[in-house]
């Protein structure tokens, strides 16, 4: 046997004063209520579900639309579906077309660590190559990382194809298996109990709807955070001897919200670190996780840490599976 749970959104849903982040005006988006109703949340499971639908409104993306994406790791050679279907080839070709193309990604640790530091970095170096522009984000306390894997896709005249992507499936190795769990051809070295190919599962939520704004403006209020993308004298210096990108330039006017198109309500919270003892959570260095509400509803939920992060149903994890064990990947 079993039982309906029926609670009132205000019921399982914060209000802004409830979540208490003054420095975030995504709460106030909506007339004074700190969530949208009228939303279509779908479940993408597997890493090749998601990257499919991601590469088929990706191409069908024409100038002056916007693609706005935040990433921990992003390797410009993994494919989201075949030959020719590479990362960085897919956004570089949209940038070709007019296509504003926005990125931030984690500028990692050392490689020694057996981080991500050269791979997002060449992201960075193609989609800029290309037009576009992709910043390597380090506006964490030190050891921590930006988690957030959010991708949103805005139509000036096409309103009805927005959508946002939000969850725990990063654009690069390792990602893209399926419900039979073979593993991605282009695996990510793993130890050895894992085998060649490490069977990944993970999940993405596609949302269309108002939603879709309040993501963006996450994305848009950690793109205009006016702390430098890191702190590092270092890495500063480097990056100038390079001529590197350290400063964001403007993003276009964010358009109004699309129209109600389901019947979920979703609520997006930014989230990031405490840099300091005592200071506020602030919401420039932003993360999502999502989790879906009962009785129709989804949430956008945040997590404070010294980590932004993107977390699909509360607290689920990716995680490269073996018959005998689970390895969470602390996404």
């Amino acid at each position: 046997m079993g039982y309906t749970l029926h609670m009132a959104v205000q019921d399982w849903l914060l209000t802004a004063s409830e979540r208490g982040n003054p420095d975030t005006g995504i709460d106030r988006r909506h007339d004074g209520v700190a969530w949208s109703v009228g939303n279509e949340a779908r479940p993408l499971i597997h890493g090749a579900v998601y990257f499919a639908e991601l590469l088929r409104r990706v191409r069908a993306m024409r100038r002056a639309d916007v693609i706005m994406f935040t990433d921990w790791r992003g390797d410009p050679d993994e494919l989201l579906e075949g030959p020719g279907t590479e990362v960085s080839r897919v956004l570089c070709e949209a940038a070709g077309r007019g296509v504003v193309v926005k990125g931030l990604v984690w500028r990692s640790h050392l490689d020694r660590f057996s981080f991500s530091e050269q791979q997002n970095r060449h992201l960075g170096e193609e989609i800029a190559a290309a037009g576009g522009e992709c910043l390597l984000d380090m506006r964490v306390r030190p050891g921590g990382s930006h988690h957030q894997k959010i991708v949103v896709l805005r139509h000036p005249d096409r309103p009805e194809l927005d959508i946002a992507f939000a969850g725990g499936i990063d654009l690069c190795h390792s990602r893209r298996d399926d419900r039979d769990h073979g593993g991605d051809p282009q695996p990510q070295p793993m130890a050895a109990v894992y085998g060649k190919r490490p069977p990944w599962h993970d999940a993405q939520l596609a949302i269309q709807g108002p939603a879709v704004g309040d993501i963006e403006a996450s994305f848009r209020e950690r793109w205009d955070d006016p702390a430098p993308l890191t702190r590092n004298p270092l890495n500063r210096l480097m990056d100038a001897a390079r001529g590197d990108d350290d400063s964001p330039d403007p993003l276009p006017a964010q358009l109004a919200d699309p129209q109600p198109t389901g019947t979920h309500a979703v609520q997006v919270r930014s989230c990031g670190p405490i840099r300091r003892a005592g200071a506020d959570i602030r919401s420039p260095a932003t993360g999502n996780a999502a989790s879906p509400a009962p009785t129709q509803r989804s949430s956008v939920t945040p997590e404070a840490s010294s980590t932004s992060r993107t977390n699909i149903s509360g607290r689920l994890r990716s995680c490269a599976a073996s018959p005998r064990r689970f390895l969470p990947t602390g996404i």
